[in-house]
């Protein structure tokens, strides 16, 4: 029995095997090695296609920085203004961090009465099974029941035949 190779799965023949299937064989792993090297050549491009492009991008970029070294000038001016705004949310921030206290605390609570719910639903879901597993023995047990009145019903057809049976006296003697 021929055997695959790991990456492309192409078929390696053995030996015993006929000369018609290691020819179908050697068909199938052609196809399969053009696919492979026709996806490498698209990648390829691709890549070259890519490359152009980062180099282009370079050059941008270059251009871009020295646009932002003139922004930067710029920024520079507007942050003696953020500066002041520092100092203003430094109060807000004093203020937020006592109601991030007040709410770390709830979820706090919060956690613990996930924590407890989700332990009672693992004893609800356990009770469930439980009781599945009790239905499932219930189910077969009346079915046994229910196969056990079906030969109950037969032999009590056929008791109720002998007796009719005996009954009947026997044509010419009554």
């Amino acid at each position: 029995m021929a055997l695959n190779t790991p990456n492309l799965k192409l078929v390696k023949p053995e030996i015993t095997d006929k000369i018609d299937v290691s020819i179908a064989n050697f068909a199938q792993n052609a196809d399969k090695i053009d696919a492979a090297t026709k996806q490498l050549q698209d990648k390829t491009a691709s890549l070259q296609s890519s490359l152009d492009k980062t180099k282009q991008d370079v050059s941008n970029l270059r251009s871009s920085l020295d646009n932002t070294k003139k922004d930067v000038s710029t920024l520079e001016s507007g942050l003696s203004t953020v500066n002041k705004n520092v100092a203003t949310n430094k109060s807000e921030i004093a203020s937020n961090k006592s109601r991030i206290n007040a709410n770390e605390s709830n979820i706090s609570e919060i956690n613990k009465d996930i924590a407890t719910i989700n332990q009672t639903l693992d004893v609800i879901q356990n009770g469930l099974s439980e009781v599945k597993s009790k239905a499932q023995e219930n189910k077969n047990s009346i079915e046994a029941m229910q196969t056990q009145l079906t030969e109950y019903g037969n032999r009590l057809t056929a008791l109720e035949n002998l007796l009719k049976e005996s009954e009947t006296p026997p044509e010419g003697e009554a």
